[in-house]
């Protein structure tokens, strides 16, 4: 503000004595009478400018630049940015989906599935994506086909194809992370034993390590600096992670902090009991492989097939579609078709 006193005060001056360049040409003869008004003018002209723009101009001083970095971190509903925010229906949607998505519960589990798929969007704006899309890809099929109960089970279907590919982005990221723990567990053991304290192996794991675990590690490293203590931290990313291999090392992390004791050998002993787990999981994995490939070629075929005479021959499927009695034994067919998709995953999954 100071700063802007003086640059005013300074512009002012120069308007002043731009005002009173005609009075100081007058004492003066010749060429210097003919130059010193335009001069004068010009100057006045540009201080006065300047007086403007500093005076009644946008600025941004300290406080409003740190509200401008510290809004990055303020809750949605106080500061909305990207795309969303700019649109006001778009914005209100967003948040009318997260109110029903709180209300139902289904908040925390569609934040968690986007937090470990790294989807860079609030849970609001992935509904409002996921609805749009399935929308617009329903007209379309609308248009073409001239059918609304086709375009309906279209819509539904995008939907729910949607849904699935977080979950499967977010099952790959985590089954990664698992993959990744016993090296990242042996990382944090050689840091210990080469005198590092735990934050310091912490921040070595989230510089060195791939994603996702070097990007969990260096959000966990954010948290501790922000005020939350590393077993916390560390606590957080078990959870986010859904890794129950993890959430060991932390307590046992927690109980040595509480207790003591050789931290590095038991991060050690840790880790090999892992990479055994993790082999025998891969040989489970294997074995039941077949049962996976038929549950898939059983649970696909009948929906293929569907597709097929629908396409080729719909005059047979008529029955199907337009009378009652075909409904039922349509939704019947489905229910039936997903009972046994869970019945062979519940027989071919192994928990180890």
């Amino acid at each position: 503000m100071t700063r802007r006193l003086i640059i005013g005060l300074g512009g002012a001056v120069g308007l002043l004595l731009g005002g009173a360049s005609p009075a100081l040409a007058q004492s003066l003869s010749g060429g210097e009478a003919k130059i010193l008004p335009l001069v004068g003018s010009v100057a006045g002209g540009v201080a006065f400018g300047l007086l403007f723009a500093i005076l009644f101009g946008p600025t941004r001083g300290v406080e409003r630049d740190l509200s401008g970095r510290l809004g990055v971190y303020a809750d949605a509903a106080t500061a909305d940015r990207g795309f969303f925010g700019k649109i006001p229906l778009l914005r209100a949607f967003s948040r009318r989906a997260e109110n029903m998505a709180r209300d139902r519960g289904v908040f925390s589990m569609i934040e968690t599935a986007l937090e470990q798929a790294n989807v860079p969007v609030r849970p609001g704006e992935a509904i409002t994506i996921a609805i749009g899309t399935s929308l617009a890809i329903g007209l379309i099929v609308l248009l073409v086909t001239g059918n609304p109960i086709m375009a309906l089970v279209v819509a539904v279907v995008a939907l729910a194809v949607a849904g699935a590919a977080v979950q499967r982005v977010a099952a790959r990221e985590r089954n990664r992370f698992e993959d990744q723990l016993p090296d990242t567990l042996n990382l944090i053991s050689t840091s210990l034993r080469a005198g590092y304290s735990l934050l310091q192996a912490v921040e070595a794991v989230g510089s060195e390590a791939s994603d996702p675990t070097g990007r969990e590690f260096q959000r966990a490293i954010t948290e501790t600096r922000l005020g939350r203590s590393p077993v916390d931290s560390l606590k957080m990313v078990a959870d986010r992670m859904e890794s129950k291999d993890f959430d060991w090392a932390v307590l046992a992390i927690n109980i040595q902090r509480e207790v003591g004791g050789n931290l590095a050998e038991v991060l050690q002993t840790a880790a090999e009991t892992m990479v055994e787990r993790n082999r025998l999981r891969r040989e489970m994995k294997a074995l039941t492989a077949e049962g996976r490939i038929s549950g898939i070629v059983l649970g696909g075929l009948p929906i293929f097939l569907f597709m097929f005479l629908y396409a080729t021959n719909k005059e047979y499927l008529e029955p199907l579609l337009t009378t009652f009695p075909g409904m039922i034994a349509l939704a019947g067919g489905a229910l039936g078709l997903f009972l046994g998709v869970l019945w062979l995953k519940k027989i071919v999954t192994v928990d180890i």
